[in-house]
């Protein structure tokens, strides 16, 4: 691997050679990647004044202005929330700081119940805040964001708080590849919603579907394709529960059918397989109003399974489709870099080929 003979084109690999290595994932990534101009570190540059939000969050707020009222302030995160699922993280990475202040004053200043309503809203910025560190590279602030989240939810009165927090938490379990504690939060979490997931609840079965995609994914990353397969089944279930419903997008997990198919190419490359993969892929139908962040991952994960498979100008095409529509998350997510380094490799490995054989036939060799 030192000699880049071997490529580190697995998160699962990368994990394991991290906790063997005692260092953060991210260290033999490289991450995150600064931008070299003002432009290109867009998002990456908000990340300190995020970073001091998330960390002052039950402290006074320093909010001087009129906050505004409940309305205003859910279509502020509900604008938030649409950048969140459109990938389009430098927007609200800018966005956060000023968000996170001013909803941090309404939770001192509103009375019940307009405080709870806060409180609620306070929590999708936070997860907003967990989803621009994770995916731009800054792990130990995802971490704190993910406990913002708890807490924000826990006020807010939600029941389904642990859940919720339960969802966010596993990726953090991912980095050190803690697989059978992450299946033990899920579980965990799966059985505090079971009761209203059995009487179909549909807050519940959105849960139960999207814990069930994480247990799936970690599954995979553990190489047990038996489980994998099996929470993949589950999830499944729990989405064709939901019918209709599911278009609702409870707690913005995206639990539908859509996510399914694509976590069946997910699930294929995160086990290696990359002819199951492209076999999946070839079937996914992508609705045209899913989020951009689903989308782009499915074209990373599909381009990655043709990549296995030697099919280069296809996977060359997906990494296109993918980067087009989430910029930001392919170039910040190291299985795509990886993956445009191999396509790099075997393109100079092919010039290489090509000109031994010239060489020979014009014998300059």
């Amino acid at each position: 691997m030192e000699n880049d003979s071997i490529p580190l084109d697995s998160i699962a690999l990368v994990n394991i050679l991290a906790r063997v290595l005692r260092v953060h994932p991210n260290e033999l990534t490289a991450r995150p990647y600064r931008g070299e101009t003002p432009i290109e570190d867009r998002g990456h540059s908000a990340i300190p004044e995020i970073r001091r939000h998330l960390e002052r969050y039950d402290l006074d707020p320093e909010w001087d202005g009129e906050v505004r009222s409940l309305p205003e302030l859910s279509a502020a995160t509900e604008h938030a929330g649409m950048l969140r699922r459109q990938a389009r993280y430098a927007e609200l990475a800018e966005e956060l700081p000023g968000l996170l202040s001013e909803l941090q004053a309404a939770t001192y200043l509103c009375a019940e119940p307009d405080r709870s309503a806060a409180f609620r809203l306070l929590s999708l910025i936070y997860q907003a805040a967990d989803t621009v560190a994770y995916n731009l590279g800054y792990a130990d602030l995802s971490v704190i964001a993910t406990d913002r989240v708890r807490w924000a939810v826990k006020c807010s009165g939600d029941p389904h708080h642990e859940a919720v927090f339960a969802y966010l938490r596993i990726r953090n379990l991912w980095s050190s590849t803690s697989w059978n504690d992450a299946l033990a939060v899920l579980d965990r979490a799966c059985a505090g919603v079971e009761d209203e997931y059995t009487v179909g609840r549909p807050e519940a079965l959105a849960l139960w579907g999207g814990l069930q995609l994480r247990a799936a994914i970690t599954a995979a990353r553990k190489n047990d394709a038996d489980e994998a397969w099996s929470r993949h089944a589950l999830a499944a279930e729990a989405v064709a529960r939901l019918g209709q419903r599911q278009h609702a997008n409870y707690y913005d997990l995206c639990t539908i059918q859509p996510n399914i198919d694509i976590h069946g190419v997910a699930i294929a490359v995160e086990l290696g397989d990359g002819p199951e993969a492209v076999r999946r892929g070839e079937t996914v139908r992508l609705p045209k109003n899913l989020q951009a962040s689903r989308v782009g991952h499915h074209h990373l994960d599909y381009a990655r399974g043709l990549l296995w498979c030697g099919k280069r100008e296809a996977a060359l095409n997906e990494l296109e489709r993918a980067e087009k529509v989430a910029p930001l998350l392919i170039r910040n997510h190291p299985m795509a870099r990886q993956a445009v380094r191999t396509l790099l490799d075997l393109e100079r490995y092919g010039y290489r080929e090509r000109i031994r054989r010239l060489g020979a036939r014009m014998h300059v060799l």
